[in-house]
């Protein structure tokens, strides 16, 4: 529908022109008339309209704008049929000032001018037209009728003026508004919410839109974004490192083979062969490894991991064993963590739950968040955020806890 549509709605008795164009004296009192002067062409010109004969309008009216001694209603008229012809004959540069004419007009009713002024609005934003689209927004926000569609407006208008620190905080109130009330924000609402904290370099902003984003639209670009940092900065810290491959794999993101490789390699050495041999045959069916020298390499690596697994396996029963008897709870973490890449979830939360309640642990945040991906495979959302809500002692931990929650709760 056209920006314009609502002129044609605008019922043509608001500018009636009688036949005779000349009112009693006590119709005067009672209501605005058209001059004696102007009548005649004003109602050729109403005529002309409401047959559709645009070009005549136009012409008659402007035979009106040049009369003598026209009143203010008259100006009002003519600029109401203005409005209307112009708009018929889709000619915006001329039905823009005759819209602004009408609303500047004494004799507009405010419900007129409102649906005008949402007019402007729009057809200001497609011109480009910054300054007007805000002054408008400005004036519908102090006569109470701005929603959230004006609002959207007005935090575009200012991201286009790379005026990204405005466009941010105009969309967070969108969006906050619309959470508090139980409602979904629009994906581009909270895209453009991201956006304009980004190049505001808002860091904290732009991480809780992506969190939302995640939340309500779970797609695996969001995911990246969300984890962007973490996958490009992942250092020399193996034990967090596997964690971030970990929810890398989780929510589809996890696509290189050298990762896949990677995190076989750490699960390995952490004593996860199962966890090894798992993302490895992950990476095998995905037909990650093309190259023929990475295809014999990680072919070997998968053997190797299948026969440390099947050995582990083995054992996992007297490590139990060893694990009651040790002065820490960390043993227990472990066989956890082991449980958990053979897929027995289970048991992988019974001993992570054992080894933390046993307490002493090196590594309390790691317990937490592997007892949480347990608990999210086990399809225990409630329980698997509980346990990501107590990683709170790494900071780095503690993002990566919150974003196990949005998958959670995605």
């Amino acid at each position: 529908m056209s920006r314009f549509a609502v002129i044609a709605s605008v019922f043509l008795g608001c500018a009636a022109v009688g036949a005779a164009g000349v009112a009693s004296a006590a119709e005067e009192a009672a209501a605005p008339q058209v001059s004696r002067a102007a009548a005649k062409l004003l109602k050729s010109a109403q005529d002309a309209v409401l047959a559709k004969n645009w070009t005549e309008a136009v012409t008659r009216l402007k035979e009106a704008q040049a009369v003598q001694g026209k009143n203010a209603y008259d100006e009002f008229v003519i600029s109401t049929l203005l409005m209307q012809a112009y708009n018929g004959l889709g000619d915006q540069a001329n039905v823009i000032p005759a819209i602004e004419n009408v609303i500047a007009s004494s004799y507009a009713q405010p419900a007129l001018k409102v649906q005008l002024e949402r007019v402007l609005l729009g057809v200001y934003a497609q011109q480009k037209n910054y300054d007007k689209v805000l002054a408008m927004a400005d004036r519908l926000k102090a006569s109470g009728e701005a929603g959230d569609d004006i609002a959207s407006i007005v935090a575009t208008t200012y991201y286009q003026q790379n005026r990204f620190k405005e466009a941010a905080a105009a969309t967070e109130v969108i969006v906050e508004k619309q959470v508090a009330a139980g409602k979904k924000p629009a994906e581009n609402t909270l895209l453009l919410l991201w956006q304009s904290a980004r190049n505001a370099k808002d860091d904290a902003v732009a991480a809780k839109a992506v969190e939302q984003l995640i939340l309500y639209y779970p797609k695996p670009d969001y995911w990246q974004n969300a984890m962007a940092g973490a996958m490009e900065k992942l250092g020399s810290d193996d034990r967090l490192k596997l964690m971030t491959y970990r929810l890398a794999n989780a929510v589809g993101i996890l696509k290189q083979g050298g990762h896949f490789r990677d995190m076989a390699l750490i699960a390995i050495d952490q004593g996860n062969p199962g966890e090894a041999q798992s993302v490895l045959e992950q990476a095998f069916a995905k037909n990650l490894f093309t190259d023929p020298r990475d295809k014999e390499s990680n072919t070997k690596l998968l053997d190797s991991a299948k026969k440390k697994a099947a050995a582990d396996k083995a054992s996992i029963a007297a490590d139990e064993k060893a694990a009651a008897d040790a002065p820490t709870g960390d043993p227990f973490v472990q066989i956890g963590a082991a449980y958990l890449g053979f897929g027995q979830v289970d048991k992988a939360i019974s001993s992570i739950s054992a080894g933390i309640a046993k307490g002493k642990l090196k590594y309390p945040d790691e317990a937490y968040l592997l007892l949480g991906i347990a608990q999210e495979k086990s399809k225990n959302n409630a329980d698997a955020i509980k346990a990501f809500n107590k990683v709170t002692a790494d900071q780095r931990y503690v993002r990566l806890a919150k974003l196990w929650v949005l998958e959670v709760r995605s």
